[in-house]
């Protein structure tokens, strides 16, 4: 009897200490993702006007029943992230050769005309060379994207977001 009961409390020993490593990731993630980085961001900004999304859909060739497009609910400018993010397939991301990344003028011709703002060239003294285009796809300086291009190639190295969204 009192060997059955040993064996019982080392079967309890090892299963709360186990129980406790893989439910406390998933805890703080659901804090993290639910009540920390809600929807907050919500609050100071708009959905995307309707023709904002009608341009977006087609441009980035989605089917008129993609979530996105489908008009059954509000879109903001996060939602369309992913979407942006796996046709231009920055190379830093995706570790792909650049020559197999979407360049300036790909950009361009897809959300050119959401850019407010492309900074001058950087020269790091490592000899990486790039620079930096804006795009808000709402107007209103909430979700910006940053769009790092390299120089003088101008293929898409990087896609940077305010939203936390970089390299998902």
């Amino acid at each position: 009897m009192i060997k059955g009961l040993k064996m019982k409390n080392k079967k309890i020993f090892i299963a709360i200490p186990l129980c406790v490593i893989i439910v406390a990731p998933l805890i703080f993630y659901g804090y993290l993702h639910f009540i920390r980085y809600g929807d907050h961001w919500k609050q100071r900004t708009t959905p995307l006007p309707r023709e904002t999304v009608t341009i977006l859909c087609v441009k980035f060739d989605l089917e008129e029943n993609h979530l996105l497009c489908n008009s059954k609910k509000d879109v903001y400018g996060p939602d369309f992230y992913k979407v942006i993010r796996d046709t231009f397939r920055p190379y830093e991301t995706y570790e792909i050769a650049s020559s197999e990344v979407a360049t300036f003028d790909e950009v361009e011709e897809k959300i050119g005309m959401f850019k407010y703002e492309c900074e001058p060239v950087v020269y790091q003294a490592d000899g990486f060379t790039y620079f930096n285009c804006l795009y808000d796809l709402r107007g209103d300086r909430e979700f910006i994207i940053g769009i790092m291009f390299t120089y003088p190639d101008n293929t898409v190295f990087r896609i940077n977001t305010p939203m936390g969204f970089d390299g998902e």
